[in-house]
């Protein structure tokens, strides 16, 4: 239904004039991880000893990211024989999604940075350049304790970073360093912490490079807690142009992601034209899941109701294109928009 609606709006008003934004973008790719904690999509292997089956939707992926756990759980010669390869041919760069910034002086935590720094250097043992680095929701991930909220200060949260990444950056000096952050989706304060991480960091000798804001489709598009594409817009402006970092927007879905594939794509591809059509121009799209769809990646030729998550990664790819190309796409100010992107 709802790409149905899509495709009329996009008819409708074909002949609408994009804003002067000039979009251009990257594409970052995340494997879902199902819902669950180390969870691997069915064919994540697959794909990578079979690379035709989505050498299309290559060509737009600019970063492949990967959970820890993910790699911890590939041997040697996988490594070296099949993912490898496929970055280095494709000239894509490695991105690790790591959780080790998060909490570590709570009892246990140093586990996951222990783990973490140990797949650092077996990778940099292997010949595989590290290209980022991102802390997940090391500002805006609650603590919970026995069940209930307990407190982590910021000072904390930003010591632990800048543990982190002395440690990462001993190992990949070239690492960018970014986090991946749910304050403003959480509608909470983010100036502050954002601009005292940058500097904290900045006196360490080691960039802050970017922050990837995870924002569920949703919760513009039903304008949760205030929300709105608007006040995305202003996340980004205030990233790049008051603390001069790259800003990139998480496109994802929670609701699509717990019914199917195809509502799941439907949701990311409306994410991108949503915030296309609002001014948005991040410098970066991360598609990623972290529900139970797309339960597969592979193959982006998949028809019908079929949508593995390379297709998705193809026709977004495509479509972002377009805009940068200066295709039409229906802006906020028209009435389509407001019926694609938001709830009345």
């Amino acid at each position: 239904m709802m790409l149905d609606l899509k495709r009329t709006i996009l008819t409708v008003f074909l002949l609408v004039a994009m804003s002067s934004t000039v979009m251009s973008a990257n594409i970052w790719y995340e494997d879902n991880n199902l819902g669950e904690p180390g969870g691997m999509m069915q064919d994540f292997k697959e794909k990578f000893q079979k690379p035709e089956t989505f050498s299309q939707a290559t060509r737009y992926i600019n970063v492949y990211m990967v959970r820890p756990t993910n790699l911890s759980d590939l041997d040697d010669l996988f490594i070296t024989k099949y993912l490898l390869p496929y970055l280095t041919n494709n000239n894509i760069k490695l991105a690790i999604n790591a959780g080790g910034a998060t909490w570590m002086k709570r009892k246990n935590r140093g586990k996951v940075f222990d783990s973490e720094m140990t797949l650092l250097k077996r990778l940099k043992g292997l010949g595989v350049e590290v290209g980022y680095i991102s802390l997940q929701s090391v500002l805006s991930k609650p603590l919970k304790t026995d069940g209930q909220k307990d407190s982590y200060p910021l000072s904390d949260r930003i010591d632990d970073v800048i543990a982190y990444t002395k440690a990462a950056c001993a190992v990949y000096p070239q690492v960018q360093i970014g986090i991946i952050d749910a304050l403003p989706s959480h509608a909470e304060e983010y100036r502050e912490p954002y601009r005292l991480l940058r500097d904290a960091m900045t006196k360490e000798s080691i960039p802050l490079s970017y922050i990837h804001l995870d924002m569920p489709f949703e919760l513009p598009k039903e304008q949760r807690d205030g929300i709105t594409w608007q006040k995305i817009r202003e996340v980004e402006r205030y990233v790049e142009e008051t603390l001069g970092l790259k800003f990139g927007l998480i496109t994802t879905s929670a609701k699509g992601g717990k019914m199917s594939s195809k509502a799941f794509h439907e949701r990311v591809m409306a994410a991108l034209d949503c915030y296309a059509g609002a001014d948005g121009s991040p410098a970066e799209f991360i598609i990623a899941s972290w529900f139970p769809y797309p339960q597969k990646a592979i193959p982006e030729t998949a028809s019908g109701s079929d949508y593995p998550a390379m297709r998705t990664v193809l026709e977004f790819g495509r479509e972002l294109k377009r805009i940068e190309n200066g295709g039409a796409l229906v802006d906020a100010s028209q009435a389509g928009w407001r019926a694609l992107c938001t709830t009345p």
